[in-house]
Formats: structure tokens, C-alpha cells, sequence
């Protein structure tokens, strides 16, 4: 049976789930005032730029959804995992089972069988609410009898304000190469201007805080627990919102070398655990 959205209402904050499509969050806003992009109910996370998504059992691209893990070759397939670089995972395009826990909580989960991403998986996402403040956790549990690799990140959509500041700090981030958005090609400083139009870069380095803010609407700061210590910054241009992503590895991480420990993706033993979590705080402009 096909999980109904949720409403929490708590702390000023009015959040809308959507378990059944992605386990997505497609509302939230603090005193009438939107902190994430606002989405509607019963459509697919990948169908509208708007709330916040898990990303599960890997973030961002994976080049030619193809690669070798443990002396496999595994391929990953359309329509599941988009083309020609798979995308985002599975979990946004999965029905989650939900539940509430108070006005404030609620929590969601699915299991995953084994199929073209061969290992079974459990994923869990929790959403609490305190007072100016949005917390959302991810975990993802091997529920198989091999190891698997695994990584994990949230996708939150933020309206763009007129005059848009956005504060972060980073080691650099990885280049891409014209034509492949999104593919790591080369390390380099991080530009001046993070909210400039046109980014679509992982970040490395990051100290796993991020602010924003600009004429109206809300100013917003996003922490992260350590396990989230890579940012995808995504600002569209002559679009009306934007991303900030905490993640767990670098885009197509499962295919480079030579990448600093906290770049990589996980391998999980069986019964092992991965968890992240991001706070959204906010407060007036």
C-alpha cells in the first residue's frame, strides 16, 4: 500500500513529506516563509526542482553507469538509473514506508532486493523539527552477505533570492570538462563567487558549514555531520533556486583513484552502517 504524504507542525515549521515518491520532503517553511524550494505531493522527486531528497547508495554520477567493484563488472540500467551516467541512486526514485513519531518527527525507510545494483541494502531517513531548525538524517545498512560500496548525500533545493550571498568554506573543488557535467576531471581553487550562476562542481575539503542569504526571504545556514564531508554547490543559471548538497564522496568516486579518504565511497561489511545528517537553520533576512 502506497504511503501518504505527512505534515509535521512544529516550532513555527510547517513540512510536508512525500514517502511514496522518493522519499522526498516537498515543504518546508518556518513562519509562512519557504526555507526549501516548494514541491508538491504525488510527484517524482526526479520531475520537480523543488524540496529535498535522499541519495542512496551513491551520490551524483557514476560515468557510464558502469564499474568495478571486487573484480565485477556492474552495470546499472535505465530507466532505474537514468543515462548516460547514472544519477543519484536509487532512493528518489523508490516508495519509502513512513511514520510519524509526534508533530515534530517522523521517519522513513525501504529495503532494497539485490537486481542490477547487486546487493541488498537497507535505507533509513528521519526528519525532526526544533525551533528554527530542520534536522534530517540518512543511513544506509548492508543487509547483504558481501561487502558493498556505498555512499550517501541530501539534495535540498533553496529558493534564489534577489542579491544572493553564499558563504562557504572548501579546499577547492573538482573541474569538470566541457561536455561532461557533473564528471570530476581535475582539482582546482574553489571560485570567489559560490553563488555566481553556472556551478555544478563537488567541493572537497569542506568544513561542513554553508550560509546564505540576500534582500528577502530567509538567511539560511546548512551543517553537516563528518560523514557528509564533500558539497555539491548547483545554481542553474536563470533558474529560481539552487543546491547545496552535502555528500559522503565525490561524483563517479567509485571509478577514480587516488582520492583523499574523505572523497571516497564506503565499502560496508555485512550488518555495517553508514550515517549523515544536515541541519537547516534558520531565521529572518
Amino acid at each position: 500500500m502506497e504511503a501518504s504524504p505527512l505534515i509535521l507542525r512544529a516550532h513555527d515549521w510547517v513540512v510536508e513529506l512525500d514517502p511514496a515518491h522518493g522519499g522526498q520532503i516537498v515543504r518546508a517553511d518556518w513562519q509562512g516563509l519557504p526555507a526549501l524550494a516548494p514541491g508538491q505531493a504525488g510527484r517524482a522527486a526526479a520531475d520537480q526542482h523543488a524540496g529535498c531528497f535522499p541519495l542512496v547508495p551513491f551520490s551524483n554520477r557514476i560515468r557510464d553507469a558502469a564499474f568495478r567493484f571486487l573484480g565485477r563488472e556492474i552495470h546499472l540500467p535505465p530507466p532505474e538509473y537514468m543515462e548516460p551516467h547514472a544519477l543519484h541512486g536509487t532512493g528518489w526514485r523508490t516508495s519509502w514506508s513512513a511514520e510519524a513519531s509526534g508533530p515534530g518527527n517522523a521517519r522513513m525507510w525501504f529495503e532494497h532486493p539485490r537486481g542490477p545494483w547487486p546487493w541488498r541494502y537497507r535505507a533509513e531517513q528521519t526528519v525532526s523539527l526544533e525551533a528554527g531548525q530542520l534536522h534530517i538524517s540518512l543511513s544506509i545498512l548492508n543487509l547483504d552477505s558481501e561487502p558493498m560500496p556505498a555512499g550517501i548525500g541530501l539534495h535540498p533545493y533553496f529558493v534564489r533570492p534577489q542579491g544572493l550571498w553564499l558563504n562557504a568554506h572548501t579546499g577547492g573543488r573538482w573541474a569538470t570538462l566541457p561536455g561532461e557535467t557533473g564528471l570530476p576531471h581535475a582539482r582546482d581553487a574553489a571560485p570567489e563567487d559560490l553563488g555566481a550562476p553556472g556551478h555544478d562542481h563537488c567541493f572537497f575539503g569542506w568544513d561542513r558549514r554553508a550560509e546564505f542569504g540576500g534582500a528577502d526571504g530567509l538567511a539560511v545556514s546548512i551543517t553537516a555531520s563528518p560523514a557528509l564531508g564533500n558539497l555539491v554547490i548547483y545554481t542553474p543559471p536563470d533558474e529560481a533556486y539552487f543546491c547545496l548538497e552535502p555528500v559522503s564522496h565525490v561524483n563517479n568516486a567509485v571509478n577514480m583513484d587516488a582520492l583523499a579518504q574523505a572523497e571516497q565511497m564506503a565499502v560496508l561489511a555485512p550488518g555495517e552502517q553508514l550515517q549523515g545528517a544536515m541541519t537547516i537553520s534558520v531565521r529572518p533576512a
